[in-house]
């Protein structure tokens, strides 16, 4: 069964969908035709590799490199899930706030297909790091640039999945954002009183 639907390359169509039309995806994604929802996780483990190997690149690289390419992957890879089942739940609980039905594990999948332009920065990345062509700013500007490619395809796809208008799906994707900028931002100021407070007596 397994072998049958690798020959059949209709695992391939998300991957497709996610860079081409992130409508079409989660239509894909609703269908399970095969159930994408392992398959997804693939993109966190490429990624976290092609971003170890990117930052690399902006650097001299000694012996240490091999351990980063396995033991550090193998935590970038660990850590990259997490972030992305956590902001998932948040999305998906600000969802059921807004009215809409709640569906973890369909948010999870979009989430994962959404990190596929991660993907595409080593390659983009590289030439301006072989030529020793500002790196460092390319680095940061191609990150940002796919940030924003990543925000779009989870946009996209948070609205099909809820049939609502892309300036509330967008909503739902920043409260989260937003909401734990502002719990963290407290209190690192009610950590800093309390530690003058605590110097001053």
């Amino acid at each position: 069964m397994i072998l049958e639907t690798l020959k059949s390359l209709r695992w391939a169509d998300y991957f497709l969908y996610a860079i081409i039309d992130p409508r079409e995806l989660y239509r894909r994604i609703r269908q399970k035709d095969p159930d994408p929802f392992f398959l997804s996780f693939i993109l966190p483990a490429a990624a976290a590799l092609f971003d170890i190997m990117a930052l690399s690149l902006t650097g001299a690289e000694t012996d240490f490199f091999y351990y980063k390419l396995s033991y550090g992957w193998i935590l970038v890879f660990i850590y990259t899930v997490f972030k992305i089942v956590v902001y998932s739940s948040l999305v998906d609980v600000t969802a059921q706030f807004f009215g809409c039905r709640g569906n973890i594990r369909e948010m999870l999948t979009i989430a994962n297909f959404s990190i596929l332009p991660r993907v595409f920065f080593l390659p983009a990345f590289y030439l301006f790091a072989v030529i020793d062509f500002a790196p460092v700013f390319f680095y940061l500007f191609l990150s940002i640039l796919f940030f924003i490619w990543y925000v779009l395809i989870f946009v996209q796809g948070l609205s099909e999945m809820h049939s609502i208008d892309f300036g509330k799906s967008f909503l739902i994707f920043i409260l989260p954002a937003v909401f734990t900028g502002v719990v963290f931002f407290l209190c690192a100021v009610l950590l800093i009183i309390t530690g003058v407070g605590f110097i001053i007596s």
